[in-house]
């Protein structure tokens, strides 16, 4: 199954969401651990602050490959249009 395609305003906003989750979730789980939580609310949190930045991740990794070629998209649209004949025949 071919994959979407990812535009590079996508890929700027999967890196954001990235870093955003990445800092919630260390705010969340420094609070967690500072406060005294119940033993059971602990680990609900370690496992939704380990689990929510590899979520993020995963859209992070089909993202990547946007930012680092900036003229994929260019390649992408000469690629659909038609091949035609030089008018004069060279």
């Amino acid at each position: 199954m071919a994959r979407p395609h990812v535009t590079r305003r996508r890929a700027i906003h999967a890196c954001a969401s990235v870093a955003v989750t990445a800092l919630v979730c260390a705010g969340l789980l420094a609070a967690a651990a500072l406060v005294p939580a119940p033993p059971l609310v602990l680990v609900f949190v370690i496992i939704v602050c380990i689990g929510c930045p590899m979520a993020a991740a995963y859209e992070f990794a089909r993202a990547v490959p946007a930012l680092r070629d900036p003229a994929a998209e260019l390649r992408r649209q000469l690629d659909r249009l038609p091949e035609t004949e030089h008018p004069l025949g060279l």
